[in-house]
C-alpha cells in the first residue's frame, strides 16, 4: 500500500483539518463534474459517442454505478434550470441527494427558497420538510402475511448450540440454496444466523445462467397467471412458474415483433397485386383480352390498370407506411437495435424505443424501401432529424406534435354534439 494511504503518523488535529479540507475539495469537484455533465447534455455528445442518453456514457464511459449516475445527472439538470444550485453544492450547502429529492418540486417562485430551506439538512431531513410542503395522500391500507423466521438457537460459552435445542430441518432444494445462502451469513462464532434483509433488485444474478425475479403482482396479474399456468399444464405438468413465465414471455416477444418489426408476418395484399402488375405490365404494354366495347375499350382499361398500378408503387415508396418486407428485413440487418455508430466507430447498443427512420428524410422524397431505412432509437432519431432539419425546427415539430396530441385528448372528452350513425 502507497504511504499516502498510511495516516497513522498523523496527529487529530491533522487529521480533522485534513479530511475538512479534502470534504471542501470533494464538494467543488462536484459542482465542476454537474457543470461538464450539463454542457455534455447541451451539445448532445454522448449522442454523437454512441450512446442513447447522458445516463448511460456515465455508466459505460466513466464508469460510475448506476446509483452514481443517476444521482449526478438528475442533479446536472437541477442545476441547467436553476444556476445557483452550483454554488449552492460548490459551498456544500446541498448535496446530490437534496437536488435529486428537490426536483420534481422545483419551480421558478420557489427554487431560491426551497434551496435555503434545505440547506445544510440531510436526505431525510429534507423529506420531511417536503412532506410539510407538499403533503401526498394516504398509503394504500394492505395487510400481507409475512413468512415466519428461523429462531437462532442459544449458544454455550463452547460457541456450539445448547443441548435439546436444534430441531431437524428439512434440506434445502436447489433452487432454495441461493437464497438461504444469500439471506444468512457465518458469524463470528462459526453458526449461520440471520443476516439484515437485504433491498432486493430486479434481477438478481444467482449463477452463471440463473436469475432471481422480484416483482409485486397485483390481483389481475396474478389472475392472469394462474389461468396461463392451467392452460400450459399439457406443456408444463408440474406447473413451473419460471417455464409458465417464459412461455408467456416468448408469446408477447413474437406477438410484438410481428407487429412492430413484421417478423412471421404476410405483405398486405394490395401492396404485392400493385407490385406484381406494375412487374407484368411493361409501360405502353396493352393486356391481349378485349373486355367488352372493342379494341378501344381494352386499351382504355390497360391504360387506368398500368396508371393505377404504377401510383400505387410511387405511393408505396414514398408514403410513412412500411411494408412488412421492408421492416423485416430492417430488424434483421440491425439485429434488433440501434443501427447509430459514432465517428470513433462505437455502435449504440439500444434496445428500447426504437423507432424506424428514413435516412433520406421522407419530407425530401426519401423512399420506404430498407436501403433508406434504419432502426434508430429515439434520441439518436431525434439527432438524425436536428442533422437534417435544425434545433428549432425539431422543437416546433415536437410542440405542435404536443399541442396536437392534447387538441384531440380535449376533443375525445368533450360530447360530441352531432349524432352518430349507428352502423348495422
Amino acid at each position: 500500500m502507497s504511504n499516502q494511504y498510511r495516516l497513522v503518523g498523523l496527529g487529530n488535529s491533522e487529521l480533522l483539518a485534513g479530511l475538512s479540507a479534502l470534504v471542501r475539495q470533494g464538494n467543488a469537484l462536484s459542482a465542476q463534474i454537474l457543470a461538464h455533465l450539463v454542457e455534455l447534455e447541451e451539445r448532445l455528445l454522448p449522442l454523437e459517442l454512441g450512446f442513447s442518453s447522458l445516463f448511460s456514457y456515465c455508466v459505460e464511459a466513466l464508469g460510475m454505478s448506476e446509483g452514481a449516475a443517476g444521482r449526478r445527472v438528475t442533479a446536472a439538470r437541477v442545476c441547467r434550470r436553476y444556476p445557483e444550485a452550483f454554488q449552492r453544492v460548490a459551498q456544500g450547502d446541498l448535496h446530490l441527494c437534496a437536488l435529486c429529492a428537490l426536483a420534481p418540486h422545483l419551480t421558478a417562485e420557489v427554487a431560491s427558497e426551497l434551496f435555503e430551506a434545505c440547506r445544510g439538512k440531510s436526505r431525510r431531513q429534507i423529506e420531511e420538510l417536503l412532506a410539510v410542503r407538499f403533503p401526498r395522500p394516504d398509503v394504500r391500507e394492505q395487510i400481507r402475511r409475512l413468512p415466519s423466521r428461523a429462531q437462532c438457537p442459544p449458544v454455550t460459552s463452547q460457541g456450539v448450540p445448547a443441548a435439546g435445542t436444534v430441531e431437524a430441518l428439512p434440506a434445502p432444494t436447489p433452487q432454495q440454496a441461493p437464497m438461504i445462502s444469500a439471506n444468512f451469513s457465518a458469524s463470528p462464532t462459526g453458526m449461520t444466523v440471520p443476516d439484515r434483509p437485504r433491498r432486493t433488485r430486479e434481477l438478481e444474478p444467482l449463477s452463471v445462467d440463473r436469475f432471481g425475479v422480484h416483482f409485486t403482482a397485483d390481483a389481475e396479474l396474478r389472475d392472469l397467471i394462474e389461468r396461463a399456468r392451467a392452460l400450459a399444464r399439457h406443456r408444463v405438468p408440474n406447473g413451473d412458474l419460471a417455464s409458465v413465465m417464459k412461455l408467456m414471455a416468448a408469446s408477447f416477444v413474437r406477438q410484438e415483433e410481428k407487429r412492430r418489426f413484421g417478423i412471421g408476418a404476410q405483405p398486405r395484399h394490395s401492396h404485392a397485386k400493385a407490385e406484381k402488375l406494375h412487374r407484368d405490365t411493361p409501360a405502353g404494354s396493352t393486356r391481349e383480352t378485349t373486355p367488352p366495347g372493342g379494341a378501344l375499350a381494352s386499351v382504355a382499361a390497360a391504360t387506368e390498370a398500368q396508371t393505377s398500378a404504377t401510383h400505387l408503387v410511387r405511393r408505396s415508396q414514398h408514403a410513412r407506411y412500411l411494408p412488412v418486407k421492408v421492416r423485416r428485413a430492417t430488424h434483421d440487418r440491425d439485429r434488433g437495435r440501434c443501427a447509430f455508430v459514432a465517428a470513433d466507430g462505437r455502435r449504440c447498443n439500444a434496445r428500447a424505443f426504437l423507432e424506424f427512420d428514413h435516412i433520406r428524410p421522407l419530407a425530401r422524397r426519401g423512399g420506404a424501401d430498407a436501403a433508406n431505412i434504419r432502426l434508430l432509437c429515439r434520441a439518436h432519431n431525434h439527432l438524425h432529424a436536428r442533422h437534417c432539419f435544425g434545433a428549432m425546427h425539431l422543437a416546433a415539430k415536437i410542440a405542435a406534435k404536443k399541442a396536437y396530441g392534447a387538441l384531440r385528448s380535449g376533443r375525445r372528452d368533450e360530447p360530441s354534439s352531432k349524432p352518430r350513425k349507428m352502423k348495422f
